[in-house]
C-alpha cells in the first residue's frame, strides 16, 4: 500500500506530479490495484498503464452509475484488461 506522493489536494493521482520513485515502481509492478474514483478518473488518461491497473471504487454518482451500469453506492471492481 502506498501513497502517490503529490503533495496538494488532489483526489487522485497524475504520474507527471509523481516522485521518480513513484513512478519506477508504477512502471516495475505487474499489477496496480487503485483505490477510489479520484484514481480513476485521472488514472484512466495513463493510456499505455491501463493494461494493469484494476479500480476498487463506489458509484457514488450518476456517472459512475451509468459507465458501470451499476446502482448507487454500489462498489465496482473494474479491470481494464485479463491478464
Amino acid at each position: 500500500i502506498m501513497e502517490n506522493g503529490i503533495d496538494g489536494p488532489l483526489p487522485g493521482t497524475i504520474l507527471k506530479r509523481c516522485s521518480s520513485g513513484i513512478r519506477e515502481l508504477f512502471d516495475k509492478a505487474d499489477l496496480i490495484i487503485s483505490k477510489g474514483g479520484g484514481n480513476f478518473d485521472t488514472l484512466g488518461e495513463e493510456n499505455e498503464s491501463l493494461r494493469k491497473i484494476v479500480f476498487m471504487l463506489l458509484s457514488k454518482c450518476r456517472p459512475y452509475m451509468n459507465h458501470f451500469h451499476v446502482p448507487l453506492h454500489h462498489p465496482v471492481l473494474h479491470v481494464i484488461s485479463e491478464y
